[in-house]
């Protein structure tokens, strides 16, 4: 939960901020600070908006705590206070008193059951006028399988993995979690989490099956690009009747499947080869360019 990616994707998905949240615009907040009973306490993480006195704290929950609003009160208000004397000096917004927005990140097994505001676990007194002081939380619930699945955040994804009992779930999980993690850099810094969080559960030959399922999926988008440069330039080549088209074609389609080769995608490269044979491209050149034998993509 410390990595600023993650939080933004929470703020966002599940505040709905007026303003966007960008990685830019948050740091890191030391969580220690010493409560009024003088003893040292530390939240999960907090982070700052940069330049603002607005504050997330994040709590990350495996188990129900019915007192959790009296709990996140108390934290938010030493925040509030430990914030207030390093701001004696300074003027303008830090004089106002600091926005404090409280997160629980649950992950448990059961449904959350405790109440989110303080004044619904406080002793009740019923009047009709004046105001109650209200101080709640923001509940998290990343259970949902489907969606942690689909279009979750790595803490999403990593409690649906971690929740699986054998390893046959794990690994059919992380082939469905890979479909729709697209960026490259995403795959690679999930595969290390994943690495991370499995380390000791499997064996090593299952993390190196795990890692070679979300990472190597690269060799997928170099076949693909190879499709595309069939598609275009060929084609191209053909109407303009330019040879330095067919070359330039041949020189890219001939570095991508060397790629992809190398990278085990074999299968896809017959497929993209027999794609080449529909275009009417010649047999002999086709086995030139992939490095395939004839009767691999003729069949």
């Amino acid at each position: 939960m410390s990595n600023k990616k993650e939080i933004v994707k929470l703020i966002n998905k599940y505040l709905e901020p007026k303003e966007k949240i960008t990685e830019e615009m948050i740091e890191r907040y030391d969580t220690k600070f010493i409560t009024t009973s003088y003893e040292e306490k530390e939240s999960d993480i907090v982070f700052k908006l940069k330049n603002r006195e607005v504050f997330f704290l994040i709590e990350h929950q495996t188990k129900v705590d019915k007192l959790m609003a009296k709990r996140l009160t108390k934290y938010s208000l030493e925040i509030i206070r430990a914030r207030k004397s390093e701001n004696l000096s300074k003027k303008s917004e830090e004089m106002l008193i600091p926005r404090v927005i409280p997160l629980v990140l649950y992950t448990g097994q059961t449904k959350w059951t405790a109440k989110n505001k303080l004044e619904e676990v406080q002793v009740e007194f019923k009047h009709l006028k004046g105001v109650d002081i209200i101080t709640g939380y923001n509940l998290i619930d990343i259970r949902d399988e489907e969606e942690a699945i689909k279009d979750g955040t790595a803490v999403a994804r990593m409690s649906v993995i971690e929740r699986k009992n054998n390893t046959v779930e794990i690994i059919e999980t992380i082939k469905r979690m890979a479909e729709h993690i697209k960026d490259k850099v995403e795959r690679k810094e999930f595969a290390k989490e994943v690495k991370y969080l499995l380390y000791g559960r499997l064996t090593k030959d299952e993390i190196e099956e795990i890692e070679k399922i979300l990472i190597e999926r690269e060799g997928e988008d170099v076949m693909l690009h190879a499709q595309m440069v069939i598609e275009r330039d060929f084609k191209r080549a053909r109407e303009e009747g330019r040879k330095e088209g067919m070359l330039h074609a041949q020189k890219v389609i001939e570095r991508d499947f060397k790629r992809a080769r190398e990278e085990g995608r074999k299968e896809k490269a017959i497929n993209i080869a027999k794609k080449m044979l529909d275009e009417k491209i010649d047999i002999n050149l086709i086995s030139k360019i992939t490095g395939l034998k004839k009767e691999q993509f003729m069949e």
